[in-house]
């Protein structure tokens, strides 16, 4: 009697799909965290200097939302709340996809707990749209197009509110006026949170590079 055992060294196939899911989401991650990194340079004047903070300390916010679209937010004012702020916030996405870039500034000096921003918008246009944001004082202007037919230019508003007297502090960005010319190009606003405003919480730290 003969008994014949048959081993199968076969592995389980991965599909194609799943490989390609799996490294488009990785290139989205990579490429919104050097987008940050490069955004974030700009404002440090070198990764080794560090400026002591006055007291209660210098103000910095630092958020990453996995919700869709991927985003990160970096902010930062070396004199505290109520200082002059920079505020970045980086999107990511496909090649088919809107992905902002913000680069705000803003002051909360003195008493002042409510600011309008101003800065620069970055956006690289897809194969289907194409899309311009201007932000100026608050006034924030959204013009481009959507193929095959569609025009767009609207006006709206942002402003952004520190709650110091909460722990920690927070700041809100409300953005108001825009969300039909947004939705018709496809753009998302990091500002608009499924019809809500953005709230991202404060830290205070003793010493801050780039100061």
């Amino acid at each position: 009697m003969v008994f014949r055992i048959s081993m199968s060294t076969k592995q389980p196939r991965i599909s194609r799909n799943r490989l390609l899911t799996a490294a488009a989401a990785l290139i989205v991650i990579l490429s919104a965290a050097i987008l940050i990194a490069l955004t974030v340079g700009r404002h440090q004047q070198s990764p080794t200097a560090a400026h002591t903070c006055p007291s209660p300390g210098c103000a910095t916010v630092n958020l990453t939302r996995t919700l869709p679209p991927f985003t990160v937010f970096y902010g930062a004012s070396c004199t505290g709340v109520h200082g002059s702020w920079f505020f970045n916030a980086v999107e990511g996405g496909g090649n088919n996809q809107l992905r902002p870039s913000y680069s705000l500034h803003f002051s909360l000096a003195g008493a002042a707990n409510v600011a309008k921003p101003s800065g620069r918008v970055t956006i690289a246009p897809t194969d289907a749209a194409e899309a311009r944001v201007t932000i100026n004082e608050g006034t924030v202007t959204v013009e481009g197009t959507h193929k095959p037919n569609v025009q767009i230019s609207a006006t709206g508003s942002l402003v952004v509110q520190i709650s110091s007297s909460s722990s920690p502090p927070v700041l809100t960005f409300t953005e108001t006026g825009l969300v039909h010319a947004e939705t018709a190009l496809g753009l998302v606003s990091p500002f608009n949170v499924g019809g809500q405003p953005l709230t991202v919480p404060v830290k205070m730290v003793k010493t801050l590079s780039g100061c």
